[in-house]
């Protein structure tokens, strides 16, 4: 999952978007995960966890301009944070989603290129993926 993520922040800083092919393997690997557990019934919590995040990510989608490949980014990402876990990843989303903006904006301000290749330094936006992913990876290796 840890390289999925930083796939896909790379990908988005650079394109500006995410593969589809990209943002389903969380739910292929999980989908392994649960055929292969001896009791897939300790999965539950995750996938209702899942499935919270999901219905978020739709609204945020429709009413503040969260991308879709994000939402179903963040919805696979879930599918891997444990529930006792879930607070503090979401805490660090946030923070990174807010001061990453910051940060953003103040590379653009420096360093923006209008014929750059990369997104990040075309256009003022925050590829969703950085704080989904910084947050992921916190998870995994820090939490």
């Amino acid at each position: 999952m840890s390289l999925i993520l930083i796939a896909a922040m790379v990908i988005e800083m650079r394109d500006g978007r995410l593969p589809n092919l990209l943002t389903m393997l969380p739910f292929v690997v999980f989908l392994a995960l649960i055929v292969t557990a001896p009791d897939p019934a300790i999965f539950a919590g995750r996938l209702i966890g899942a499935a919270m995040v999901f219905v978020v990510g739709l609204v945020l989608f429709a009413v503040a301009g969260f991308g879709a490949g994000a939402v179903k980014l963040l919805t696979g990402l879930a599918l891997f944070i444990p529930p006792e876990d879930a607070l503090a990843t979401f805490a660090i989303f946030i923070v990174t989603m807010f001061g990453g903006t910051f940060i953003i904006l103040q590379v653009h301000k420096r360093f923006a290129a209008q014929g750059s290749k990369w997104v990040i330094l075309n256009k003022r936006v925050l590829p969703m993926s950085l704080p989904i992913g910084i947050a992921g990876l916190c998870a995994f290796w820090l939490i």
